[in-house]
Formats: structure tokens, sequence, C-alpha cells
């Protein structure tokens, strides 16, 4: 038995290392790029100060669309207990919610005596598309006025927004509005980081195969090493394998992505072009009976 040489086995190992350390600090940068730990938060806008609010809105996103581009949104009215009010004491007047986004305006009424009204309705996200998958982001943009449900006059309001649906990162600011009443907000959707990190991971892993396929494929073709029927094996399961993986991905993107044109569909090609190359290579300098 030849035993590898003390100096190069040496090298070799030096090079593992190396590399694991790199991939070690690689992947822990990807984590802090992505911000993994993120967690959602409340957000405060409308009266502040010494300006008592005539009500509470409280905006909770349910869930995302982006096939459709619909963010679906439920929205809580009640009325603002000061430190004088009993806390179990319901509104003294009518409420009336108004949210505005992209000419459509939605209604939440709270009667006299109630403690809270709510209502689900969907807002339209731009400003992005899910064909740039897993990097895509959009943005809802939304008003929110509250009138005296009789004399629709214009009260001061006290809006909480919730940042927090599963999978994606929300972020809400507050814009200038026309009216100091009013109140205009800008909602940034993205990713969640570990969502965007696990799908790169997944597109990563495709290339990696890929290329595995094409150099046995290669090498195997051109003589460089010896042909082996078990590699017929190997790259037939490389093939099968990608559809799999690619069905498998985070949030179910509609195939056909530009991910896909640039990883999937290539990495894909490029297994089958390898199984093509070992199996004719088989054909032509394989073993007889």
């Amino acid at each position: 038995m030849n035993w590898p040489d003390p100096r190069r086995r040496k090298i070799r190992l030096l090079a593992i290392g190396m590399c694991l350390i790199a991939l070690t600090a690689g992947y822990i940068l990807l984590l802090r790029h992505f911000n993994v730990s993120e967690l959602p938060t409340e957000r405060y806008f409308g009266a502040a100060g010494a300006v008592k609010p005539a009500g509470e809105v409280y905006l909770e996103p349910i869930s995302i669309d982006p096939l459709n581009d619909a963010m679906q949104m439920r929205a809580y009215l009640s009325p603002s207990l000061t430190e004088s009010k009993d806390a179990r004491a319901g509104s003294d007047r009518d409420l009336t919610l108004l949210v505005t986004h992209d000419k459509t305006v939605d209604e939440v009424k709270l009667a006299a005596g109630n403690h809270m009204a709510s209502s689900i309705f969907e807002i339209d996200l731009n400003d992005g598309s899910v064909a740039d998958y897993p990097l895509d982001s959009y943005v809802a943009r939304f008003g929110v006025q509250l009138l005296d449900g009789k004399s629709s006059q214009k009260l001061p309001v006290r809006v909480t927004t919730w940042e927090g649906v599963l999978g994606y990162s929300l972020h809400t600011t507050s814009q200038s509005p026309a009216d100091p009443e009013d109140v205009e907000l800008m909602t940034t959707i993205r990713r969640g980081g570990a969502f965007t990190l696990f799908a790169l991971g997944a597109y990563a892993g495709m290339v990696v195969l890929g290329v595995c396929a094409l150099a046995i494929g290669v090498l195997t073709f051109t003589d460089v090493r010896q042909h082996e029927t078990g590699f017929i094996g190997s790259l037939a399961a490389i093939a099968f394998a990608l559809p799999v993986l690619r069905n498998a991905m985070p949030g179910s993107p509609p195939l056909g992505v530009q991910a896909d044109m640039w990883v999937f569909l290539w990495a894909e090609l490029a297994a089958v072009l390898a199984l093509a190359l070992v199996v004719f290579k088989w054909v032509k300098a394989g073993p007889r009976p």
C-alpha cells in the first residue's frame, strides 16, 4: 500500500481547515447580514404628546400573497381610554374608521357603548414582483382617518401597527399627510432573513450538484477519469433530486422566477448532459459480455 507523502497530507489538511474556517466565517456573516434573529415589533403613529386620541386603531397583517400582490390585514377600532375613564366602559360616541388604499376605502364602525369593532380587508402591494424571489420586496401605502359617526368630523387617532407575518419582514413608516388629523403610512415588505438565507442556500446546493454532475460527465467522456457504471445511477439521482429540491423551496414560488432561469434550469440541464455523456462513453467503451 502506497501511503501519501506526509508533507502533502499536511498541506491537504491545512487546506481543508482553511476552507472550513472560511465557510464558518462566511456563514456567520450571512446570518448577521440577513438578521435572522430579527423579531417583529409594534410601531405607534398619530396622536402623541398633549393630543388626546379619540380612538385607538390596531392594524395587524394576517397574510401576504406575492402572486396576487396583496396583503390581508385586520383592523381593530376601540375607544381611547384615559386614566379618568372606566376601563370597562365602551365608546361614548359613534366612531367610523376609514382605511384608504389604492382608490379603495374600507370602513369600520364602532357604535356608542361598544368596546371594539374589527374588519378584514386587502391592501394592494406595489413596487415589487415575485419574479425577483427570494430577494423580492414590496410596498403597501394606506391612510387612516377617524371620524365622528354622526357629524363626520375628523378626530385625532392613535395607530398601532404590528410588523409580524411568518416568512416576511415588515417595516412601517409615517408619511406627511395633507391633514394633521390623518395618518399616512407606508409599509415595506421583504422576505424574512432566515427565509431568504434558506432559499439562497437551496439554490447554492443546486449549483454544486450541477457542477459536480458536469465534472463527472466531462472527465469521464474525455478519458481523464475511468468510466464507471456507478456514475450512471448517481447522475440520474442528481437529475431527479434537483426538481424535488426546487419544489421544496420555502414560500412555494411559481416556476419560472429569475432564480430558476439562472440556477435551477441550467443545473438540471448540466445533470442531464453529464448523464448522457457517461452513458455514451459506457456504450462506446464499456465491457462486453
